[in-house]
């Protein structure tokens, strides 16, 4: 597959909405988020390492971080992985003192997750370093590219669940 970059075309040209939603922009655009992420995920695993904790544990701990009170539920379906598998990973973060899962307020049946002081200077040291990474970033590509970025990717985290297959 080839995906010509944009990056030859001046702004003006790129702003045409006629040719905003294309396949290759729709393929690179996607494409060059997944590797933002992975090198960004690369940052923070390492950043972490010496917690000696696994993908998906890290994964759990970012998504409860970004959304506090997230139920079990929720959290399964944005990690993926089964529930029996949740629910191992879970109780040895609990364990490890890095999470808490109080009761939801709006039902005592559900656990509403969110890290512990413990769980927050990790994943808070974590962000740290790749703060200047990310100031830096920032910086190169101006508060209306930042501010336009950050919508953009809330509402791909807002994206229903795809349904689960059997």
């Amino acid at each position: 597959m080839s995906v010509n970059p944009l990056s030859n075309k001046s702004r003006a040209e790129r702003l045409d909405g006629r040719l905003f939603l294309t396949e290759e922009n729709l393929d690179r655009g996607t494409l060059t988020l997944l590797a933002a992420a992975r090198r960004i995920e690369v940052r923070l695993r390492h950043a972490i390492s010496s917690a000696r904790l696994s993908d998906t544990e890290v994964a759990i701990l970012m998504e409860i971080a970004n959304a506090p009170g997230l139920d079990v539920a929720s959290l399964r379906q944005r990690v993926g992985g089964t529930t029996p598998t949740i629910a191992r990973l879970l109780a040895g973060l609990e364990k490890r003192d890095l999470l808490e899962r109080p009761k939801a307020h709006s039902d005592g049946r559900r656990k509403a997750l969110r890290l512990s002081p413990e769980g927050e200077t990790l994943i808070g040291n974590a962000l740290a370093a790749i703060r200047k990474d990310m100031t830096h970033v920032y910086r190169q590509s101006g508060e209306p590219s930042v501010s336009g970025a950050i919508e953009l990717l809330q509402t791909i985290t807002e994206i229903p669940e795809a349904p689960e297959q059997e």
